[in-house]
């Protein structure tokens, strides 16, 4: 008989959640109880224009951006893109109330949201000064700079996730490669941030207050 406990037979999952005001969500549990978690809306989706002539998937992630579901990109933080076309378009959605890091039911706490933007387009120089040679998303909050590596390989995306933080460390901070591998595994969180796309995600949280007033 198939085990209930194992996620593989689980099926399709899905239940209503109240949100409150205080900025809290619950399920109710069996038994008059109910699972309270604290809310912090986000867009789990925004990218810029492609490159190549085949129309894709807004669900894949790449190095455009696209359903990245990195739920520390809340309001307050930054997402760089690193634009691929001239008079490239911009594309958002997929709302969320809540989620946990890899959303491993394919949902989270989907909810409609009003969201405001702003959006600049940084030239090439300033773009190479402030965040080095940009080829994949990056994001960046009051805190951490937010490394992401993405491949439909869950163990490539992490690779892909280091070599990126360790590129992020050498352009931004001149940090050497081997100083950098020493860093990140002392002191950096990689996270894995959704398995429910063909692309799988990781990022990488790099707080900027370990290196205080470098430039």
């Amino acid at each position: 008989m198939p085990d209930p406990s194992d996620p593989e037979n689980a099926g399709s999952v899905s239940t209503f959640c109240r949100a409150s005001a205080d900025l809290a969500g619950s399920i109710a549990v069996p038994g008059g109880r109910e699972l309270r978690f604290p809310l912090a809306p986000f867009l789990g989706l925004v990218g810029v224009t492609n490159t190549g002539a085949t129309p894709l998937n807004s669900v894949p992630p790449g190095p455009f951006g696209g359903n990245m579901d990195v739920k520390d990109l809340v309001a307050g933080t930054s997402l760089y893109l690193p634009v691929q076309v001239d008079g490239a378009g911009l594309f958002l959605g997929d709302p969320h109330f809540a989620q946990g890091h890899g959303e491993v039911a394919l949902t989270a706490l989907e909810a409609p949201l009003r969201a405001t933007l702003r959006a600049t387009v940084l030239p090439a120089a300033e773009s190479r000064a402030l965040l080095g040679l940009l080829r994949r998303p990056l994001g960046e909050t009051p805190e951490h700079w937010i490394v992401l590596g993405l491949h439909r390989d869950l163990n490539e995306a992490f690779r892909e996730a280091v070599r990126e933080a360790l590129r992020v460390l050498a352009d931004l901070y001149e940090v050497p490669t081997e100083i950098g591998y020493a860093y990140l595994s002392a002191a950096a969180d990689f996270v894995v941030s959704q398995v429910v796309d063909d692309v799988k995600g990781v990022h990488c949280l790099i707080r900027k207050s370990d290196f205080g007033a470098w430039t």
